[in-house]
């Protein structure tokens, strides 16, 4: 608003002349305005025959003075004379009411009243006024009956935002429509109400007449127009020159209304009215293009306009623009067209022609169509539905979209509208702001700009709602506007969108449009098909994400179209309608659209780096392992950033987003070349030139063999000896490497091999024959293994640039502080919730009388959002200035750059680097080309004896899970079946979990027998071993391990139970870390002689034993407190509610904020507990409590219930998740009280489903003896766990213990 410490700047905007603290503007017709801050009056031209009536306005007292004195200075500008301005005139307002003062009187040049204005500041105070003034006509009608021939009256604000004044007004007609008011009696017998009439009469008459026969009608132009003459008020016509730009007040402003407007009319369903504010959109951007000088977007107010003939106007409008911008035919039938058709009937009876007429605007009007906010279907729903259009018409016809200049504050009311207009849905997930900023901010936009001799083009093709691409515009839009020789629009151009859903494509589209971004092209279409005007090779930067697991996507494609993808070759055709492998469809056509040296960023599920498996028996391929060597052979990997469930909200999918460089689309491209390359190697003698002896060219075969010396050096195998397998006769010493011997148990398997093995033809060979014959198999199956692993492995060896790999943390405080957003599920109030530390405005006391309605939480979390997006701290980038150092986009943008990367201390714990070769594994048989994302640690393992692989001396199997929805392998079971859960460092001697027979038949469970080492291998559980001690089957995350004569099945337990930290060192994946077989297959373990693995196990069964007598006598401590508390209960002679505040202090803690707790203890800090109390949630550096001479209680309120207490003089700090009782009661030990509130609880059945509320655990009684029977027994329990905490601690080093003994034995 205007207020003393802006109106000076006003005033300087307003072109006031300033001498010392005086303020002068003169105008043309001699008239002037004047301030004098000194005196602190506003002077006005009385003696030009201005009135003032009293001069509670001529002064700084109130602002709405200030809007007043700008009002007059609009009038005068306008060419209104002084002599017809009078300043608050006063009359009897009502009957018999205290008089009333109106703030700006306008005489025509006859000296009748011709228009009253009520001034108001801006914001609030003149959203009340309004909403009073359609309530009842407000303050504002109250003046017309005090002078009959007002014609209009006003209802005015002023205010100084973004450095400018801008007014607000709302100006209503107190004219007769005489044609309006004919055609209304012609349609009803009832008299109609007019203003001639009303204002012979009362106040309320005239606002029933503006209700009832006007429909409270009101424009918000045609007073201060330059196109408006003085004294002619009033508009019929429109132009681009009466719209405004967008201010940042008017975005919550717009965005309230909208609500505003969607509540009043109980409109549900957002997104159908989203979907319908964008159709809107798109009719005033076509508006503001096709129709400059007389706008169709505007009601032209009741007297010149009706519902039919604005909705008619909005659907020619939809119907150019859906033409124009996304090439769709939209059937619009004119409502002039349907009079024509009858114009040279011959048969011409005018009653037939009104009756087919109106069923043609039954037809046309009483449907729903598409600017139905609600359901239309008859005449009545009709009107209530043109309600809301008109409102919503006149919130945005005052708004101009196009400009010249980006409009951020417009684009960010659009994002406004779309954070609740858009929802997720299955297989789609829209990219929150953060991430596309960082993302876009991430790559070498500059320097492809600057390198490129041409306009680099650029492609989402999925692209959503537009954020991708409206973000890449929006960056390189000062980089363009910076070079004189650039053209911005040619840029734009050359930006395209494709998305496949149909209203989308309009987002996109508008979305463009609202970011002053208008010549992004969005093409509505399948971008898995094909398109005239989309060509391959073409585009420099691609960055999308696309849809994933989408069931038949196949089915939507032509078969030629499907037959450009490779990857088609790895589907059965019958299996196209449910294959749902989108996302790698997606990635093969970034490498069809890509141009050499193209950059692409794709967000895809993390399960493409790890999905698929492969066999080296086997010639099949899985989709995604193909998906994977297409990526390693036609991209650099420059970064690969994982993010967790929490990135996208309700999806739950973790996602990674892939950084790629488009390797040369030239023939001959590299994978061509060195597939051509290591086939030489393999098959030396068809691939090479020979001399006519017979000699073999090897300086042409091992061209470039510095590979394959790296190759062996990365698997620790000798060139030499690997040199004889390219040449077919692999020697002894490469076949009995572990390496090879893994192959050759693979290769024994193959049932290839084992049917050869049972052919008769075999069989007749002679011994000699038959190992000449296995053997030949056998390096035929060897060297097309490791031909292809050494082809990727070349490849990886190729990447410029070592790989940065970004990993978000896995708790869930932390991955909101890295992101910079959460997500929130409150019911009413879901979506996103950016955390940038900016506060809404805040929101003044609603009159609900007066009609407001009060912003509801979900719409303050919209908006919130507007404000923090640019304020928000994340490791991923800066809001501020995308070239910050210490930011991870950074790093990647070097990357890109193949510049030298030095990762700051602050990012190291989120970005690694990696060289790609390290990223694949090479060792296992079963070569899936896999990416991982955790590198293996190298485990050193210091011993005398042999170190031997667990499969050498255990055969190893998992388990499996019977199908849960088949009650038949379930029910009745009698087959033990053990999950991950269950398997803890220990032996196993039970489960609660049985199987049918017909269950293990119908699943990959299996039996194990009793001694069978256990290894969960993911879950929470992983890397946990135990023993089985009874025949049991177990599911898939188990690896049973039965030991062969060389190992003793307690050795292998004992020594894998003390190796935790190693095993879980050896998980793999992207999001989530699993063991698997393979892994432990691999793993390593010293092998001593039985004799010495028989004394580990003796030593280390005494720890265990050791183990089970303090486990005993904790049992047995327990249930001896448990007694000393019944007993002493027995002697009960008080009962006390803790309600009762002269014996307790019952209060719950505080809520704190993420960022004022910190995880680890330093001085002046303290530990904080929330619903487990029974361990410190974090340190913070606050108070709760005032002192702690007194003992605490803690109890947990949400979550499972639980008691503690806390002895005097131990600071803590309890938030809104605990609950804290103090004694002040002599009668009372609170020892004590901790155990009989923890007896009383579980008694009461508190949980995570029943809260164990402050209210409810106050209206608790509870029963005491008498005090000092309470000390004896807190005596008794304190020794007791004094006695508990040293078998405790006997049970908490037996891990170590054993360690220390296998080590000192290996």
């Amino acid at each position: 608003m205007i207020d003393r410490n802006n109106f000076k700047d006003a005033l300087r905007f307003l072109n006031f002349e300033e001498n010392d603290d005086v303020f002068i503007h003169r105008y043309d017709n001699n008239a002037y305005l004047k301030v004098d801050f000194n005196k602190k009056e506003l002077i006005y031209p009385e003696d030009q025959g201005l009135t003032i009536n009293e001069r509670q306005t001529c002064n700084f007292s109130q602002n709405e003075n200030f809007v007043v004195f700008e009002c007059v200075h609009r009038l005068l500008t306008q060419g209104y004379k002084p002599e017809h301005i009078e300043l608050e005139p006063k009359w009897q307002v009502g009957h018999g009411a205290s008089g009333g003062r109106a703030d700006v009187l306008i005489k025509d040049n006859q000296g009748d009243t011709l228009l009253i204005i009520e001034c108001k500041t801006a914001g609030s105070e003149l959203s009340k006024a309004w909403n009073r003034t359609l309530q009842d006509g407000g303050q504002l009608f109250s003046y017309v009956k005090q002078t009959s021939t007002t014609q209009f009256i006003c209802l005015y604000a002023s205010n100084w935002i973004d450095d400018q004044v801008k007014p607000d007004y709302y100006l209503i007609s107190l004219n007769d429509n005489e044609s309006l008011i004919n055609e209304l009696r012609e349609l009803s017998d009832e008299p109609v109400l007019t203003y001639a009439d009303s204002k012979l009469r009362n106040v309320e008459d005239i606002v029933a007449t503006w209700k009832e026969t006007y429909q409270s009608d009101y424009t918000t132009r045609g007073l201060f127009e330059p196109d408006i003459q003085p004294y002619y008020i009033g508009k019929k016509n429109y132009s681009l020159d009466d719209l405004v730009t967008i201010s940042s007040s008017d975005i919550q402003g717009k965005y309230n209304e909208f609500a505003t407007i969607m509540r009043q009319h109980n409109v549900s369903g957002r997104e159908n009215a989203f979907d319908k504010l964008v159709n809107l959109f798109l009719c005033k951007i076509v508006d503001e293009t096709n129709n400059p000088q007389d706008l169709k977007f505007y009601w032209k107010g009741i007297s010149y306009d009706s519902p039919f003939d604005l909705q008619d106007r909005l659907q020619a409008l939809y119907q150019q623009g859906m033409k124009k911008f996304l090439d769709e035919e939209v059937t619009y039938v004119r409502d002039d067209e349907v009079e024509t058709a009858f114009r040279f009937y011959k048969n011409d009876p005018v009653e037939t022609q009104k009756a087919i007429k109106a069923m043609f605007r039954r037809l046309k009007f009483f449907t729903n169509n598409d600017f139905a906010f609600i359901d239309v279907h008859n005449e009545r729903l009709f009107g209530q539905n043109s309600d809301v259009l008109l409102k919503i018409v006149k919130m945005l016809q005052d708004i101009r979209l196009k400009t010249n200049e980006e409009n951020q504050f417009l684009g960010d009311m659009f994002e406004g509208f779309l954070d609740q207009g858009v929802k997720q849905s299955e297989g789609q997930f829209f990219t929150p702001m953060p991430i596309v900023k960082f993302i876009m901010n991430s790559l070498p936009l500059d320097d492809i700009i600057d390198t490129l001799d041409d306009i680099p083009k650029v492609i989402d093709y999925a692209c959503g709602a537009g954020h991708f691409l409206n973000e890449y515009a929006t960056s390189i839009r000062p980089t363009i506007e910076n070079d004189p020789d650039k053209n911005l629009a040619e840029y734009y151009d050359n930006i395209t969108g494709i998305e496949k859903e149909y209203r989308l494509s309009k987002v996109a589209k508008v979305s463009a449009f609202m970011y002053g971004q208008d010549d992004i092209n969005i093409i509505y279409a399948d971008a898995l098909g094909s398109s005239e005007d989309i060509k391959n090779n073409t585009y420099s930067v691609l960055v999308a994400n696309p849809p994933y697991s989408v069931k038949g996507f196949l089915d939507t494609l032509k078969p030629s179209e499907r037959r450009q993808y490779e990857l088609i070759n790895y589907i059965d055709e019958k299996s196209y309608t449910v294959n749902n492998s989108i996302e790698t469809f997606f990635i093969e056509r970034a490498k069809q659209l890509l141009k050499t040296g193209g950059v692409a960023a794709i967000i895809v599920p993390s399960s493409i780096l790890t999905k698929g498996k492969a066999s080296s028996t086997s010639s099949s391929k899985n989709i995604y392992v193909a998906t994977r060597e297409i990526i390693l052979k036609y991209f650099d990997i420059v970064a690969i950033a994982e993010f967790g469930s929490g990135t996208f909200g309700k999806t739950g999918t973790n996602t990674v987003t892939l950084f790629l460089r488009r390797k040369t689309t030239n023939a001959p491209a590299e994978a061509d070349h060195y597939a051509e390359r290591v086939d030489n190697w393999f098959n030396p003698v068809q691939n090479s030139s020979s001399s006519s002896n017979g000699v073999i060219d090897t300086s042409t075969v091992f061209a470039d063999d510095h590979f394959i010396d790296d190759y062996c050096a990365h698997l620790e195998l000798d060139v030499g000896d690997y040199k004889t397998l390219l040449s077919g006769s692999p020697n002894d010493a490469l076949l009995s490497s572990e390496y090879f011997i893994s192959y050759i148990k693979e290769f024994d398997k193959w049932s290839e091999i084992k049917n050869l093995k049972k052919r008769q033809s075999f069989k007749a060979l002679t011994t000699d024959e038959k190992k000449a014959e296995l053997n030949r198999r056998l390096v035929n199956y060897l060297k097309a293994a490791e031909q292809d692993k050494v082809y990727y492995f070349v490849l990886a060896s190729l990447s410029p640039q070592p790989v940065l790999i970004i990993k978000s943390p896995s708790k869930t405080k932390e991955m909101k502080a890295f992101l910079g957003y959460e997500w929130s599920s409150a019911k009413g109030n879901e979506g996103i919730k950016y955390l940038g530390g900016a506060n809404l405005p805040e929101e003044q006391l609603v009159d609900e009388d007066s009609g407001e309605v009060a912003l509801e939480e979900e719409d303050k979390r919209v908006l919130s959002n507007l404000y923090n997006l640019d304020n928000i701290n994340t490791p991923l980038y800066n809001p501020k200035d995308k070239h910050d150092t210490r930011k991870i986009n950074h790093l990647i943008s070097q990357n890109f750059q193949k510049e030298a990367i030095s990762i700051p201390e602050e990012l190291k714990s989120f970005v690694t680097k990696a060289r790609l070769v390290d990223m694949l594994d090479f060792t296992v048989v079963d070569f899936n080309k896999a990416i991982s994302l955790t590198l293996k640690e190298d485990i050193k393992i210091d011993t005398r004896w042999d170190l031997v692989r667990i499969s050498d001396i255990a055969e190893t199997s998992s388990g499996g899970t019977p199908k849960s929805d088949n009650h038949q392998f379930y029910d009745g079971g009698t087959i033990p079946w053990l999950n991950s859960g269950e398997v803890k460092n220990g032996l196993i001697t039970g489960t609660k979990n049985y199987i049918t027979e017909e269950g293990l038949k119908n699943s990959s469970a299996k039996i194990f027998p009793v001694d069978t080492v256990l290894v969960a291998m993911y879950g929470a559980t992983a890397g946990q071993v135990g023993i089985l001690k009874f025949t049991s089957s177990t599911n898939q995350a188990v690896c049973g391990m039965i030991t062969n004569e060389r190992c003793l099945p307690m050795y292998l337990y004992y020594f894998l139970s003390t190796q935790l930290k190693n095993l879980l060192k050896l998980r793999i994946g992207v999001a989530r870390l699993n063991l698997s077989q393979g892994i432990i297959q691999n793993s390593s373990l010293p092998l001593p002689p039985i004799s010495v693995q028989e004394q580990i196990i003796s030593e280390c069964q005494k720890i265990d034993d050791e183990v089970e007598e303090a486990k005993e006598n904790i049992n047995n401590l327990e249930q001896n407190i448990n007694q000393a508390i019944f007993d002493s209960l027995k002697h009960m002679s008080n009962s006390f509610r803790l309600s009762d505040s002269d014996k307790f202090y019952t209060a719950i803690g505080k809520r704190v904020l993420s960022s004022e707790i910190q995880d680890t203890y330093s001085p002046d800090f303290i530990p904080v507990y929330s619903a487990n109390v029974l361990k410190p949630f974090g340190y913070i550096n606050q108070e709760f409590f005032e002192d702690y001479d007194l003992a605490s209680v803690l109890w947990g309120i949400d979550g499972d219930w639980m008691v503690n207490y806390l002895p005097a003089n131990q600071p803590f700090f309890p938030t809104d998740h605990c609950g804290v009782i103090r004694v002040h009661s002599d009668q009372v030990n609170p020892k004590y009280l901790a155990k009989l509130l923890d007896k009383a609880g579980e008694e009461e059945r508190f949980s995570r489903h029943h809260r164990a509320s402050t209210e409810r655990v106050s209206n608790l009684t509870l029963s005491f003896p008498n005090i000092e029977i309470q000390n004896q027994v807190c005596n008794e329990i304190e020794q007791m766990e004094s006695k508990i905490a040293k078998s405790q601690a006997i049970i908490d080093v037996s891990a170590d213990k054993k360690h220390a003994i296998i080590k000192s034995y290996l």
